[in-house]
């Protein structure tokens, strides 16, 4: 899929998004290969209907092609959704995630390919409110 990407939020009735809207590399473009000592960000959106209230949380994974990695990182990012009574609609919400220069450690031998793919999830599992989006494959050196 690849990045920005989206994909809808899965609840009953249907109509949330969540969104990855851009890889922010400070080493430049292209943005698809990026230094792991320089960090990176990672920005978004996640729409939903006004009558959801509670809390929500984006984070990212990460599985190294050929390596040992497969993990979340941190820090991921706390969503407050307020949504608004009496109001039909949708609202929605930015998150932005600033991973440092020490968020993975340096790669495995012969590996620097990572699969990357962001997940939202509302209140906990048992909502069973969530989505993910496939950001697509990154060198990371």
């Amino acid at each position: 899929m690849g990045v920005p990407g989206s994909n809808q939020v899965q609840f009953v009735p249907t109509g949330g998004t969540f969104t990855v809207d851009a890889v922010t590399d400070p080493g430049g473009a292209p943005a698809n290969i990026l230094d792991v000592d320089l960090g990176f960000e990672v920005s978004g959106t996640v729409t939903l209907p006004n009558f959801l209230k509670g809390k929500g949380q984006v984070c990212v994974y990460a599985d190294e092609l050929g390596g040992t990695i497969d993990q979340r990182l941190a820090p991921c990012a706390d969503l407050d959704i307020t949504g608004k009574s009496g109001e039909p609609g949708a609202t929605s919400y930015p998150w932005k995630i600033a991973f440092p220069g020490t968020v993975l450690p340096d790669p495995s031998p012969g590996s620097q390919l990572y699969h990357l793919a962001a997940v939202f999830l509302f209140g906990d599992q048992l909502t069973d409110i969530a989505s993910f989006v496939d950001m697509g494959m990154y060198l990371i050196n």
